[in-house]
């Protein structure tokens, strides 16, 4: 048996639906990689603050959990090749803000633990902003809101995540371009590397055989409630 921390508040990569049921992309490359490797799971349960301590206190065995692969975590955990490839913008209220140098000083919202947060402070220093004011969420319905409400003048995540909490909200748009590229990679327990080969082998296998593909096409591909063109290649060792 497997535990696998997987996040429940990040549609659509993983979260729970209206039935009760988890679903998401990182759900079905959970489900995909087990039968890779032929186990079982037992999914946990982590946030963005607790998919890394689970994993050093050694609560779960892996963390498929929308994590970005920074040099910062490497120091925590290792990771996997990297699955997911997206960037990092602002939701804002329409017709607010047009650029990401427009929100540089203004009081912003992020998630709690999110990479999003070193990369906005670091990205203002670069371009001679003032320092951010940032407003940290553990909820992100709550952001969204404090955006909507006026509370905040913008909310960086994800593109991905932003959009799926957009949909079908003409008030809000996400700006264009992006402050920190993301690459999603597997958490994994430090110096285990037979283990962390033993991932990434099935994850170069889901590759070659479609049926990454598959997956990414089912919540992303055309005509999927959120699309998002495929961002990268898979590294494959020969």
């Amino acid at each position: 048996m497997v535990r696998v921390g997987i996040r429940f508040d990040n549609p659509p990569l993983s979260f729970v639906d209206e039935s009760g049921a988890w679903v998401g992309f990182d759900v079905d490359l959970a489900n995909a990689l087990a039968g890779e490797l032929g186990v079982d799971i037992e999914p946990v349960r982590v946030d963005e603050t607790t998919r890394i301590t689970f994993l050093q206190e050694g609560r779960i065995d892996m963390a498929v959990a929308s994590m970005n692969h920074t040099r910062s975590r490497e120091e925590a955990v290792d990771f996997s090749i990297t699955y997911f490839w997206d960037n990092q913008s602002f939701l804002v209220r329409q017709g607010s803000y047009s650029s990401l140098d427009e929100l540089m000083g203004k009081k912003v919202a992020a998630n709690a633990g999110s990479s999003a947060i070193p990369s906005w402070q670091e990205y203002t220093a670069e371009h001679g902003g003032p320092p951010p004011e940032i407003v940290e969420f553990t909820d992100k319905v709550a952001a969204v809101q404090a955006v909507r409400d006026g509370a905040v003048e913008g909310y960086t995540e994800d593109n991905i995540t932003l959009l799926a909490l957009a949909a079908g909200d003409p008030e809000l748009a996400l700006v264009p371009g992006g402050h920190n590229p993301v690459q999603f990679g597997i958490g994994l327990p430090v110096n285990d590397s037979p283990w962390r080969d033993q991932v990434n082998y099935a994850l170069q296998a889901l590759w070659q055989n479609g049926t990454y593909h598959q997956i990414y096409d089912r919540w992303f591909g055309p005509g999927a409630a959120i699309e998002l063109p495929l961002g990268g290649a898979m590294e494959v060792w020969p």
